[in-house]
């Protein structure tokens, strides 16, 4: 009896609680907001750690009505005074729901081992008291975007193609040549595309010789045989290799040996080097420099 007494006591006790605790919670709903108005905020969809190659910074903003035009004003905040808003204006056109600020910055004078932090913040508009006024980003130095290139393969693909090249974060003067035999330019050559290269890497030096390395796999085949580009000098042609160079301001040489099946050094080859150009962004037209 008396352990049915104490249960009864103890169940009445936690039930005293549970309602105490009920009562003593008050919910107040948020208020609505004027449904008349279009609000204004930061897109929290878009990234926020960016890897930045020399490009302008695009901050999203986004609003709740595409009714009419529309402006609001932006402010940056960047401790590194490195970063510059471009327009403190952001304009919404007609029919519209997103628009963009442009931040430019220094490209040249980021740490590539640094990150960066900016803030873009919303200083007029409406803004929703339940969204993002400001938009922060972290920044890190890319490969610094320069542009699109021309690029010419007088042996397999021939050309000249549209490529984008790129220049090393690191001040050195390393670029690549993204995609240069790409799977559209491959099959039209008659060749038989296997993987993509995704990009030829090569180095300037001060005298102007180019060093890309010894061999490079082209990722596909001819008659089922692997395709590589061989540097003359492992075949003992330095007159070959050293033909890799800058011919003229804004245009790069490749000289190498077209090779087929390599394997352990061994390979099938047809004993006569081949050439390729890169007309750097701004550079001369290949189709008319080289008669084409």
């Amino acid at each position: 009896m008396k352990k049915t007494i104490n249960k009864i006591v103890f169940g009445s006790l936690m039930s005293l609680a549970f309602v105490a605790c009920v009562q003593d919670y008050d919910y107040t709903p948020a208020p609505q907001e004027d449904a008349n108005k279009t609000y204004v905020k930061a897109d929290d969809t878009a990234p926020r750690n960016l890897d930045i190659d020399g490009s302008d910074i695009l901050v999203p903003f986004v609003r709740t009505k595409a009714d009419g035009a529309m402006d609001i004003t932006v402010a940056l905040t960047d401790t590194s005074g490195l970063f510059t808003l471009k327009n403190t204006t952001v304009s919404f056109a007609a029919g519209e729901t997103t628009a963009t600020a442009a931040v430019s910055y220094s490209y040249d004078n980021l740490d590539p081992a640094a990150s960066y932090s900016i803030v873009v913040e919303i200083t007029s508009g409406d803004i929703s008291e339940y969204t993002a006024d400001a938009f922060p980003i972290t920044c890190r130095k890319a490969w610094q975007n320069l542009g699109i290139a021309q690029w010419y393969d007088d042996w397999w693909i021939g050309g000249p193609f549209e490529k984008q090249l790129i220049k090393a974060p690191d001040g050195t003067e390393t670029y690549r040549l993204i995609n240069p035999w790409d799977q559209e330019s491959v099959t039209a050559g008659g060749l038989d595309f296997v993987e993509e290269v995704p990009y030829l890497e090569f180095f300037i030096n001060e005298d102007g010789s180019i060093t890309w390395g010894q061999i490079l796999n082209l990722g596909f085949t001819f008659s089922g045989m692997t395709c590589h580009m061989l540097d003359g000098a492992a075949v003992g042609d330095t007159e070959t290799s050293a033909a890799n160079m800058m011919v003229m301001p804004d245009v790069a040489q490749f000289a190498w040996y077209p090779i087929l099946n390599f394997s352990g050094g061994s390979f099938s080859w047809w004993g006569s080097p081949s050439v390729a150009y890169i007309s750097f962004p701004g550079g001369p037209d290949l189709a008319e420099l080289l008669g084409l």
